[in-house]
């Protein structure tokens, strides 16, 4: 639970990112079109100059002002159309990354909601087995503080005691008698996956499909780093594999338990369950925004959940 928590997490912080990154195209691409409306007010001004002028004494020289200016009112009416929208198509997407940071922060809060239930039903069953405990120890108390049996007494043990009845002895197994072979008989425990993990590792690969079919044949995009590498705590280094697109990947195997990652001069916290202890693990590093990047992580057996 903790884990797939902080797969929300890193969505949400993924889904933050987009939305800083629109607001930025989305304050400039509004200076741009208040820019371009202002360039088309002032073309209309000319091009109307323009005609005035031809209109009073047509020549060659107004004829050719008159056609300049309508070039350059034309141009003008393009340029406030092509960012007018580009400003409807930044909107547009600035609007659907809202509904998902909506239901990214729903998502979250669920998620502590649900890790604070757990956690309220680990400490009453840890209150309950410290209960139990401390009425064995007080049992055991009482039973070692109560008098001992009373010793039997010198009479009684003179008196004869009757045979003990001894049961009968099956003879033993000759050595031409052979023991019966025990079979074993193994059974695969099937791994349970939480869907939500398996929701999360299916729209990661998704993002990273479309964002690599995006390249034209023979095209890796950027590429910032030429050597990076992951030191997981305690750990040596391991090389990432450029993807493209400055996406990096590594598979490699975890321990459980509350681990730092270190990628350059970047920290990444993450739980892992003890179950997964030794399991190997995918690593996603999306270097595209260098100020925030990412590091997605999931277990390499989600992978069978997808085919």
């Amino acid at each position: 639970m903790e884990q797939s928590q902080e797969n929300r997490l890193v969505e949400l912080e993924d889904v933050e990112n987009e939305m800083l990154a629109y607001e930025y195209k989305l304050k400039r691409a509004q200076e741009s079109l208040s820019k371009a409306r202002e360039n088309h007010e002032q073309t209309l001004k000319e091009l109307k100059a323009a005609e005035r002028e031809h209109k009073l004494g047509a020549n060659t020289d107004t004829e050719r002002a008159l056609h300049k200016a309508k070039h350059a009112y034309s141009m003008a009416e393009r340029g406030v159309d092509s960012r007018n929208r580009r400003v409807e198509i930044i909107e547009s997407t600035f609007g659907e990354l809202e509904s998902r940071l909506k239901a990214s922060q729903a998502s979250v809060a669920a998620g502590e909601s649900r890790l604070t239930a757990q956690q309220a039903q680990v400490d009453k069953l840890v209150k309950a087995m410290l209960v139990q405990a401390e009425k064995e120890k007080e049992a055991s108390r009482k039973a070692a503080a109560a008098p001992a049996a009373p010793k039997p007494s010198l009479a009684a043990l003179e008196q004869p005691t009757m045979p003990a009845l001894q049961a009968p002895q099956e003879p033993a197994p000759s050595a031409e008698t052979p023991e019966p072979e025990v079979e074993e008989v193994s059974q695969a425990v099937e791994r349970e996956v939480d869907p939500e993990l398996v929701d999360y590792v299916r729209g990661e690969r998704e993002r990273l499909q479309k964002l690599l079919g995006e390249l034209g044949e023979g095209d890796s995009g950027k590429q910032t780093f030429r050597n990076l590498s992951l030191r997981p705590s305690g750990e040596d280094s391991i090389d990432f594999e450029f993807l493209g697109e400055n996406q990096y990947r590594l598979i490699a195997p975890v321990s459980a338990g509350r681990q730092t990652y270190k990628i350059n001069s970047w920290k990444f916290r993450r739980t892992i369950p003890s179950d997964d202890d030794g399991e190997r693990y995918v690593f996603i590093f999306d270097a595209r925004r260098l100020s925030r990047p990412r590091l997605v992580m999931y277990p390499e057996y989600v992978l069978k959940q997808l085919d």
